[in-house]
């Protein structure tokens, strides 16, 4: 397996990983606000945190493939992966 081929499908360990990771900074950076408000350093570097890892996680959604463009790959002769231009 090319590196190329790890890096454009992740696998799902990593993505639960990510997933379980932007949950916990979430929830931390709501409980600082709560406690500090919203104009404490603690409180904002907390919220840049969450959002660094919500892009991280939309871009490894964005980049695999879904299980029709899969199943299309293997079978690209299928009625329904053919596509018609007008």
């Amino acid at each position: 397996m090319s590196l190329t081929t790890t890096l454009s499908s992740p696998s799902t360990t990593f993505q639960r990983t990510l997933a379980s990771r932007l949950q916990v900074a979430l929830e931390h950076a709501r409980r600082l606000t709560a406690l500090y408000g919203t104009t404490n350093q603690d409180v904002a570097i907390a919220w840049e945190t969450v959002e660094e890892l919500t892009t991280a996680h939309h871009r490894q959604v964005a980049h695999q493939p879904t299980a029709f463009s899969q199943y299309c790959m293997a079978n690209p002769n299928a009625p329904e992966c053919r596509i018609y231009e007008s």
